[in-house]
């Protein structure tokens, strides 16, 4: 049973992924309670984090069978049904306006279970979703995306320097047809601008730097 909400995107701009697909035009934003071991191994995660602001730091893919039972009843069926069965931890002290357009054919997931209140930043949609301790967020990999304190407009790098960490539960949901449909995935629009790998975004403001 889904424990959240779909968030309806707008943008004045058509954006793609590549040439193949515009990008979703919904997330999904939703409250999970941690396993305590999960909760306990995040905590563990953001007391050793690397002291580097800005960036999202890599710490480890794993399979937690677990885990992906918890998250495939809680997600909408959809997602469910499209949901990998192994897991990334991600830590960050803030992290700067970025795309993740390397991850090709999948919706993001990023489940928060340690550090402070903070929100993850669609940039060219205008849109904070929540990210303290237990929420979780499904979006687009290829939306220009940033992790900033509760009602910062914009990255600022000295803001995080020695601020705590936040850690993440990374999971991906693979784009088969019910996903595409609930999260509204058509093909590329005519015109729309193609977001790749190479394209850079301004770390400060997230916009696209054509």
């Amino acid at each position: 049973m889904a424990v959240g909400r779909f968030v309806e995107l707008g943008s004045a701009t058509p954006l793609s992924a590549g040439a193949g697909r515009a990008l979703a035009r919904r997330a999904w934003h939703g409250r999970v309670c941690a396993p305590t071991p999960l909760r306990q191994r995040a905590e563990q995660f953001a007391a050793s984090a690397p002291q580097v602001p800005g960036r999202v730091q890599q710490l480890g893919r794993f399979e937690a069978p677990a885990a992906w039972q918890l998250l495939s009843t809680c997600l909408p069926l959809q997602a469910g049904q499209g949901l990998r069965p192994s897991f990334e931890w991600y830590a960050c002290r803030g992290a700067g306006f970025h795309t993740d357009a390397h991850y090709d054919s999948v919706l993001f997931g990023a489940w928060c279970l340690a550090g402070p209140a903070r929100e993850l930043v669609l940039a060219q949609r205008g849109l904070r979703l929540a990210c303290a301790v237990d929420d979780l967020v499904v979006f687009d990999p290829f939306e220009p995306h940033a992790v900033l304190d509760s009602g910062q407009p914009l990255y600022e790098r000295e803001h995080y320097c020695g601020a705590p960490a936040s850690v993440f539960l990374g999971f991906e949901i693979e784009l088969i047809d019910p996903v595409r449909e609930r999260f509204r995935i058509g093909p590329a629009e005519p015109g729309a601008f193609a977001i790749c790998g190479s394209t850079a975004v301004n770390a400060e403001t997230g916009a696209i730097v054509r």
